[in-house]
């Protein structure tokens, strides 16, 4: 067996992704559901169910009425908050743990991908697109091959390095070259094997190729930009963190500036206090 079906063995030990969140995603992804169906779906998860009520009654909502069913919690916060708060959790058990390969500590993969998902809130609306739960969810889920991917960087870490720092390489060129897979294209076919819809599947698998031409190339952009913006925050950069190659046409296209970014950052800064307790990311 070589190294990347050895890899690949691995990806498929994860545990499925929660069957009621795939059926959400699915949901999503089909422009006839309607948020009542979604929160059919939720209601019949207990622990799901429960944090969204949790959630809802926090402080952070601030409403001395509490809330009692998911029903209630659709009129009180709105579609896409209780999506976002159903998929923060979702995930926060994937992500929340070590990478040691990429210099990641406990938790810190987990807060870069929240702080992704955030900016894509952000940043949409500065491109002129409608945020919504699909850029929150790609944006969530981008790194995701980084889960699996990380033990064989740590292995091989050395030689990544060599060929990042005398090749003049990106992180993920070498990546590449050293392991024949990267993380992207590892997460793109994690996204397939837990059903992902096609959308998500593609901005994770080439999130650091926002230039490609297609029907989702804005959204692989915004993904992009997403991720840029927080490694320069320095939230979850890592030892890859400025090892990639940056794409100025994405920059340029959309009429963006220095100026831009540092209104990003000063508007996810807020976004992140407000929130940190709720998605208990300290």
């Amino acid at each position: 067996m070589n190294l990347v079906d050895f890899i690949l063995g691995s990806a498929a030990e994860l545990p499925p992704f929660p069957a009621v969140i795939q059926r959400v995603l699915q949901l999503m992804d089909n422009p006839q559901s309607s948020a009542r169906e979604v929160v059919e779906v939720i209601q019949y998860d207990q622990a799901i169910t429960a944090n969204v009520l949790r959630v809802c009654n926090s402080a952070y909502f601030s409403h001395r009425r509490p809330v009692h069913s998911l029903r209630e919690a659709l009129v009180r916060i709105g579609f896409n908050q209780l999506l976002e708060i159903v998929l923060n959790r979702g995930s926060a058990h994937l992500l929340a743990g070590v990478c040691p390969g990429y210099d990641l500590k406990d938790g810190e993969l987990w807060r870069h991908s929240v702080t992704c998902a955030l900016l894509s809130q952000i940043i949409s609306k500065r491109l002129g697109q409608e945020p919504t739960p699909t850029h929150f969810t790609a944006a969530l889920l981008h790194d995701i091959g980084k889960v699996i991917l990380s033990r064989f960087v740590a292995d091989h870490f050395g030689e990544i390095s060599r060929r990042v720092q005398e090749g003049g390489r990106s992180f993920i060129a070498a990546e590449k070259e050293v392991l024949g897979i990267d993380h992207a294209e590892l997460g793109g076919k994690i996204s397939e094997q837990w059903q992902f819809p096609k959308m998500i599947g593609s901005a994770i698998r080439y999130h650091h190729d926002p230039l490609r031409i297609g029907e989702d190339s804005e959204m692989l952009q915004l993904i992009y930009l997403c991720d840029l913006v927080s490694m320069l925050t320095g939230i979850g950069g890592g030892a890859d963190g400025l090892s990639y190659h940056g794409h100025k046409e994405v920059m340029k296209s959309h009429h963006l500036s220095g100026k831009d970014i540092e209104q990003f950052i000063a508007q996810l800064e807020g976004r992140l206090k407000q929130v940190e307790n709720v998605l208990t990311l300290q």
